[in-house]
């Protein structure tokens, strides 16, 4: 099993775009992550690959159609496990009781 990941802030950003593009059950592609982020593609691609090692993102080459231009693009889809995750970084947390710790 491939390493945890840590939720830095660079990491939320990805998964908040990833998690819009479900919302709107489209794909999306590295560059057009890194687009709305404004990070940058040598930030972008490592989350991604390691988000795609924990089975948070499944990716895959795009279709060639005859139509198409430019190179195809990798897509990037949350998983099951990956919106699971997203949910629960938008619950809110409870507050602390204040008190004693024994």
């Amino acid at each position: 099993m491939a390493a945890p990941i840590r939720m830095t802030s660079t990491t939320r950003s990805v998964l908040e775009t990833l998690r819009a593009a479900a919302s709107r059950d489209a794909p999306t592609y590295g560059l057009e992550i890194s687009r709305e982020t404004g990070l940058g593609p040598g930030t972008v691609y490592p989350i991604l690959r390691r988000m795609e090692r924990n089975g948070l993102v499944r990716a895959y080459w795009e279709d060639d159609t005859p139509d198409s231009h430019g190179p195809r693009r990798r897509m990037y889809k949350l998983t099951g496990e990956g919106l699971a995750l997203t949910e629960e970084k938008q619950r809110p947390r409870p507050a602390l009781q204040p008190g004693w710790v024994s």
